[in-house]
């Protein structure tokens, strides 16, 4: 385990995201650092090889970028035991592990999001960014594998399979550029399945639709 100095935590555009990582193979969290530490917004404050070694460090992340198989915890207790040490942290997943029930699991236990080894660069980054402001981040692929393998437990109000898809997918925080991108269709496509969405279950908001795609079992997402 190590702490990181040298760095004030600022950068010309104001505070730097103070980034945690976890992971028990010391050669992963030196690249990610290495990639990390390349963004003038964001800066490595801590690294550890286990849940124990992290939390006796003293360090306050924003976001701790963690896997989910460690010495001394695995899957969902991994999340759960670092949000008992860093209450006010976004946890992102950045893990080889990509089953749709591991990644339900893991966010239901709290995690913000979730990033495969396999992602680009540009995935990992972005999901930093995002929890570190308070979002949900999947990388997309695994975004559109959960919508189309979790199917709702109650019934949707008439919405079709595909106003299923984009509600999923708006769910899990993707903006109606990302979906139209990610189903293959056009940006007034989904701007239009979105208004029948809206329409269909008579709700105007987007914290609405999360709501009730939380209600009706097409997400389960973890407490932010």
């Amino acid at each position: 385990m190590s702490l990181t100095s040298g760095f004030d935590g600022t950068s010309p555009l104001g505070p730097a995201i103070r980034v945690m990582l976890v992971d028990s193979r010391a050669v992963v969290r030196e690249g990610l650092s290495a990639v990390i530490d390349q963004q003038s917004d964001l800066v490595v404050v801590a690294q550890a090889g286990s849940v124990h070694d992290a939390g006796s460090l003293d360090v306050r992340p924003d976001v701790i970028v963690t896997d989910i198989d460690l010495p001394d915890a695995k899957h969902g207790d991994v999340i759960s035991a670092l949000r008992g040490y860093f209450a006010q942290s976004s946890i992102l997943v950045f893990t080889p592990i990509g089953h749709p029930t591991e990644v339900q699991s893991v966010l239901a236990a709290g995690a913000a999001g979730y990033v495969l080894e396999t992602a680009a660069t540009s995935d990992l980054l972005t999901g930093i960014r995002a929890v570190a402001d308070g979002r949900t981040y999947l990388q997309p692929s695994l975004g559109v594998e959960l919508a189309r393998w979790h199917r709702p437990r109650d019934a949707t109000l008439g919405l079709s399979p595909r106003e299923e898809q984009v509600l999923q997918l708006i769910a899990l925080g993707h903006t109606n550029v990302e979906v139209a991108r990610l189903c293959n269709v056009s940006l007034r496509t989904i701007e239009s399945h979105r208004a029948h969405i809206h329409r269909k279950l008579g709700l105007r908001t987007r914290a609405e639709l999360v709501q009730f795609a939380r209600e009706s079992g097409l997400v389960e997402l973890g407490p932010q």
